[in-house]
Order: structure tokens, then sequence, then C-alpha cells
């Protein structure tokens, strides 16, 4: 009998440690297959900016007649096609959910903009110029965000799953295009660029306001929603440093009963000296009836930036009838 008893156990434990060890094999190979794929699109939209995109902009020097048009919406909807596999990948791990918006909101940048070049040489030749110097901004601006916010990300990810051995495939792509190569429309982001790198100039954003369905969240405060209203969070963020600040990263988490929730989004740009830039972060579940849940909103906080004590906002928020 007692041989019996310690055979079952055997059997158990055995049984416990191979479905244990599957279940640890099927998440390494869901964040390898994760951060290889992201590495992929990444660079495929890279190589689309430097080998494509780049050829036909340098080739019509600045001069919009001269651009080959069908080439440049070829161009445009290859980049919003990189987008929609980033859009469409189902199996993100849940650690690498913040790694994942900043690869979509980088992508999406670089296919808006150059979606904007191509309607503006084929319907605005005399504001091509302008165009082309904005987007090349943005371009910029994709690139950061890909450095400062995906790459720590990712690496946090990797961290938190006990993945390092997989850090070779979370590298820094190459730039989205060579912009001194470029020859126009990159002066002038080249030298806002420089400024924003230098940490010798003053960084700093903070949230100025919060509003839930239209209500004034104060430090602290509490918001009475009714069954009515939806859990939308309006945030504005504002820049206090001297230098312009891009791809600025707002959370927000909502502590209900049932889950923690975690939303965020991205600021494109905000000006400095005190621009502010107002953004919705949204897709959140209600709470219970009755139920009051912590909110916790955070801007930021952007590279170089020291004093942090007012990029986050805490509050309460109750689910009424």
């Amino acid at each position: 009998m007692l041989g019996s008893i310690l055979f079952l156990l055997v059997a158990f434990a055995f049984i416990f440690f191979v479905a244990r060890g599957c279940v640890a094999t099927q998440e390494s190979t869901e964040v390898r297959k994760y951060v290889t794929n992201s590495a992929s699109i990444l660079n495929d939209s890279s190589n689309s900016g430097n080998e494509e995109l780049q050829s036909i902009l340098q080739g019509a020097e600045g001069d919009a007649s001269k651009l080959d048009t069908e080439a440049l919406d070829q161009a445009a909807a290859g980049s919003r096609e990189l987008y929609n596999r980033a859009l469409l990948y189902e199996e993100v791990p849940s650690e690498f959910e913040t790694a994942h918006h900043y690869v979509m909101s980088s992508l999406g940048i670089r296919a808006t903009a150059t979606e904007e070049i191509a309607e503006a040489a084929a319907g605005e030749p005399d504001g091509f110029k302008e165009v082309l110097a904005r987007s090349v901004e943005s371009y910029r601006m994709s690139d950061a965000l890909v450095r400062n916010h995906y790459l720590p990300a990712a690496t946090e990810g990797l961290k938190a799953t006990g993945q390092q051995a997989a850090s070779g495939f979370v590298e820094e792509p190459p730039p989205f295009m060579d912009y001194d190569e470029l020859g126009f429309g990159a002066d002038q982001a080249a030298d806002a660029a420089a400024v924003q790198d230098d940490p010798n100039a003053l960084h700093g954003v903070e949230i100025t306001s919060v509003e839930i369905a239209g209500q004034p969240l104060y430090p602290g405060g509490n918001v009475v929603l009714t069954g009515s209203d939806e859990v939308v969070f309006t945030v504005t963020v504002t820049n206090g440093g001297e230098v312009p600040e891009t791809a600025v990263p707002v959370e927000v988490v909502l502590n209900t009963k049932a889950e923690r929730q975690s939303q965020t989004a991205t600021i494109e740009q905000i000006e400095p000296n005190n621009g502010n830039k107002v953004i919705e972060v949204s897709s959140f579940n209600p709470g219970e009836l009755d139920e009051t849940a912590e909110v916790t909103v955070e801007a930021g906080p952007v590279e170089y930036e020291k004093f942090e004590d007012n990029n986050t906002l805490t509050g309460t928020v109750t689910f009424g009838i």
C-alpha cells in the first residue's frame, strides 16, 4: 500500500514538473517569436526608408515635379502595410505590451508621414518642401521612439521573463533614413534633434490636467461616473523645458477589483517653454457598481529629465448608477 502511494506521488510530481517545463518552454518560444518578429518589422521599415523612399526623394532634388508619384504611392502603401503587420500581431506577451505600443507608434508615424509626402507630391506641389521638412522631422521622431522607448521597454520585458539570452534580437535598427545624405529638409530637423539630445538643456514635462468623461480629476480627488459615462481620460501634458520633446508616453493605470488595467498613448511632439498637448486614453472596462478604484496617470519621463514629481497624478474614480 505504501509503495503504491509513493508511486502515485512520484508520478504526480513527474507530471507536474513536465507540465511546468512545457509551459516555460512555450513562454520562451512566444517571447523569442515576438522579439524576432519586432526586429524583422523594424528592420524592414528601416530598409524601405533607406533603400526605397530615400532614393525617390533624392532623385527629385526637392522638386515635386520630378518625383515619381507612382513609386511614392507604393512606398506609402508599403509603410502602411508594415504598420498593419504590427497592429494585427496577436501573440504579444503581456510583458511586452508597452514595448509593442512603441513599435506601433513608430511605424504609424512613418506611415502617416510618407502618405503626407505622397499626397503633397500629387496635389500640393507649392507646399511640398514644407511637407517634406515636416515629414523628415517625423521620421527622426520615430527613430527616437524606437531608441529611447521601445528598446528599454523590450529589455525590461526580457528581464521580466528571464529571457535575457534573446537580447541579441533587441538591437537598435538603422535610422529610417540617412538624413545627411538626403540633402534637403533635414538640416533644421538635425539641429532640433541635436538640441533635444543635449543633456545640459532643461528637460521636463508635467501633467497639468486630467479629465475623466469630461469631469476634472484633481490630485487625490475623486470623480463619480454614471452608467452612461465612458471611461475616457483626457490628459493635458505641458513641456516646461527649453527644447521640444518627442514621443512622450502617457500611461493611465486603473485598478479595479477585477483587474489592473493599463493603457498607454504617445504624444508625438510638445513644443518647449510651456507648450502643451492634449491626448485621450481609453479602452478601459468599468468597475463594479459603487466601486471606487485607484487611478494613476503618468507622463514621461523624458530623457534627461531630472525633476519627476509632477509627472504623476493619482486619484480615484467611483462607478455609480
